[in-house]
């Protein structure tokens, strides 16, 4: 990462500490992990990669229907063509900061809908020419912040534990026209599903006490 990269993830860091300090007692936030599925546009729509999450979560209560939530995430993207003689993997790494509105539906049943700045901490493509395998750093080639949309559904399994299912679409490209993700010149998107858990923190550490 290069310094405007490690100065906007202290800034994304710092805030959601400072915020989740000022609310600590009164609000619930926990460990969130989960399954990413997740292709770039441009490289097929069977071109899908599975990938890992992992980070926290914070709500701040505003009335009894309406809450806002905030994600400090690392999350594994990109897009795998599975095909070993012809090979054309994208692997991306970034740091998400998920801020959204959660809408209660019922005891049970939460929408989301917000936006998701992420900042890229690396990546790898993995491609073939003429039968050899290349393997090119992505580090300066792919832009160095991503915004995405973000829409999802979760539900309560207790008071405890949650579980959910999430869309993001990134509206900043990874690269310009001239990219090397894409034969046809198209425009490469980032576009991401989430099905995850979520687990409060006091409930987690008393797991791990026992």
């Amino acid at each position: 990462m290069n310094v405007k990269q490690i100065s906007s993830l202290a800034i994304l860091i710092s805030s959601f500490l400072i915020l989740s300090s000022a609310h600590l007692k009164a609000q619930d936030y926990g460990l969130k992990t989960g399954l990413v599925i997740s292709t770039v546009n441009g490289q097929g729509n069977t071109n899908l990669k599975p990938g890992a999450q992992l980070g926290v979560y914070k709500n701040f209560g505003a009335t009894e229907k309406l809450f806002v939530q905030m994600e400090a995430l690392v999350t594994q993207k990109g897009s795998w063509n599975w095909d070993s003689e012809n090979v054309n993997n994208i692997n991306l790494y970034y740091f998400d900061f998920a801020i959204m509105f959660g809408i209660l539906l019922d005891e049970k049943f939460t929408i989301n809908l917000g936006i998701q700045p992420s900042i890229f901490l690396g990546g790898s493509y993995h491609y073939s020419v003429d039968d050899q395998k290349i393997k090119e750093n992505l580090g300066g080639t792919v832009s160095a912040m991503d915004y995405a949309t973000l829409f999802g559904l979760e539900y309560d399994l207790s008071d405890d534990f949650t579980i959910g299912g999430r869309f993001n679409y990134s509206f900043v490209p990874l690269q310009s026209y001239d990219n090397i993700f894409a034969d046809n010149g198209e425009l490469p998107y980032s576009m991401v599903v989430q099905l995850y858990g979520k687990v409060k923190m006091d409930k987690l550490l008393n797991i791990i006490k026992k």
